[in-house]
């Protein structure tokens, strides 16, 4: 199966961005569309680098033979989840894979005894932020700055998801 880690295409088109603000002591978001819409492409981390280890699960998803879905999973050092890479290739998404992934994700961090999962998105990941938002997760947080170096997301806002489990 390592063969198809991070076989997934990671480009995406911008036609809208959060806007996270305060709602009493909670945050919510709206969704403002871009003026201008654009094609993301990102750089993929080697998730690869975290096949085999104790702390650390991938899981992929399939549609016969064809690779539709991956999510990785590490254990953090404050006795949570940390979710990141979860994709569902175009055309495949809204049939429920994002879910299954994320009901495989919630099932390994109890069987760890861990009880919140903590996922990272950025502004311009509006499906991303519906999904978590839709599956229960709410925002602990966001920062404006985080991407400042990252070539390509200098404008971009890091919004932090959490999900007690």
């Amino acid at each position: 199966m390592a063969r198809y880690v991070d076989g997934l295409r990671a480009n995406f088109a911008v036609k809208a961005r959060i806007k996270v603000s305060m709602c009493g002591d909670n945050y919510d978001f709206d969704v403002d569309s871009v003026q201008h819409p654009y094609e993301k492409t990102e750089s993929c981390c080697p998730d690869r680098a975290y096949l085999g280890r104790d702390d650390a699960a991938i899981y992929l998803a399939f549609a016969g033979e064809t690779l539709v879905g991956q999510i990785c999973v590490q254990e953090d050092h404050n006795n949570m989840a940390r979710v990141w890479g979860l994709r569902v290739e175009h055309g495949h998404r809204h049939h429920g894979i994002a879910t299954l992934l994320m009901n495989t994700v919630k099932a390994w961090a109890l069987a760890r005894r861990l009880h919140w999962l903590r996922a990272e998105t950025q502004d311009v990941h509006v499906t991303a932020c519906m999904f978590y938002r839709d599956y229960g997760f709410v925002i602990g947080g966001f920062d404006r700055l985080y991407l400042q170096a990252v070539p390509g997301s200098e404008d971009e806002t890091a919004i932090v998801w959490y999900l007690e489990i």
